[in-house]
């Protein structure tokens, strides 16, 4: 027993030792990255908007699109649609009727670098149909991500609210189920993962709601579920999905790592670890000495 206390003050030292040379902090583990993967665009529309066959449009240049060149424009269909108390007739938005929110799921690669507007078709078939309407091209950009785009009264042209004092924060919880259905906690994406949580919760207030049991929404826990069409996912409670984005987001701020000492650079260091650990040593064979 004396032997092993003897060694006791040196166990100390190396243990202290080894403790600088490697420390590893809690590790981010992701199951999948996302390479090719829709965005979820969020439209509110005005009511007389919604009697029509209702596209997102996507060209090369402005002109494709108001000329209606065809043959250089890609139609893109209305996904789901969700009814909602904030954006209704009688509801809290007041400034004309709207009618719920309706969404867009495109590939980010589709639309990126292409003029687009929202368009109203007489019929859906867009090789003979009228453009009823349509709201100004704009070139698209990342920026335009993680907010909702409400078309003006006229439909002329799109507002997207954003900061703390957006009016998009007031919408349902069954617009905030449909919204997230277009994003990952598997990935650290700004557009479509964890990366776009401060944004969202900006925009949408994700953090100051109440949510029950029946906000349920899908959630992808690897990339074979969500590049094929978002495949089959899993079922989660919309709480428990916004609280493992914001997790993810939190600590994506401080990634697995691990720190080395270079003991040959840092011969002060080693010295003063030595000190302490042969002052230590002496102070237990005086304490011992003093006890004979």
């Amino acid at each position: 027993m004396k032997k092993i206390l003897r060694f006791l003050p040196v166990v100390a030292l190396l243990a202290g030792v080894f403790g600088v040379a490697s420390t590893k902090s809690d590790s981010i583990r992701a199951d999948a990255v996302v390479t090719s993967a829709d965005i979820r665009i969020a439209v509110v529309r005005p009511d007389w908007w919604r009697d029509a066959y209702q596209v997102l449009r996507l060209a090369p240049t402005t002109a494709d699109l108001t000329n209606n060149v065809v043959a250089n424009i890609t139609y893109v269909e209305i996904e789901s649609y969700t009814a909602d108390t904030y954006y209704v007739a009688g509801g809290g938005f007041t400034e004309y009727t709207t009618d719920g929110v309706v969404f867009y799921d495109i590939p980010l690669a589709t639309i990126t670098g292409k003029y687009f507007d929202l368009a109203r078709l007489s019929t859906t078939d867009p090789t003979t149909a009228t453009v009823w309407n349509k709201t100004e091209a704009e070139l698209f950009n990342t920026t335009m991500l993680n907010k909702i785009w409400r078309i003006w009264g006229n439909g002329n042209g799109v507002f997207r609210p954003e900061g703390m004092d957006a009016e998009s924060r007031k919408v349902s919880n069954g617009v905030i189920n449909s919204l997230l259905y277009g994003y990952m906690t598997c990935s650290d994406s700004a557009n479509n993962g964890y990366g776009a949580f401060k944004s969202l919760d900006t925009n949408f207030n994700l953090t100051g709601r109440t949510f029950s049991e029946t906000d349920t929404v899908l959630d992808f826990i690897n990339q074979s579920d969500y590049s094929l069409g978002r495949g089959a996912g899993v079922t989660v409670l919309t709480s428990n999905k916004i609280a493992m984005m914001q997790t993810m987001y939190n600590l994506s701020f401080s990634p697995a790592r691990i720190t080395t000492v270079d003991f040959k650079k840092n011969t002060k260091l080693v010295f003063l670890i030595s000190l302490i650990g042969m002052s230590a040593l002496a102070g237990f064979y005086f304490l011992k000495s003093k006890k004979q």
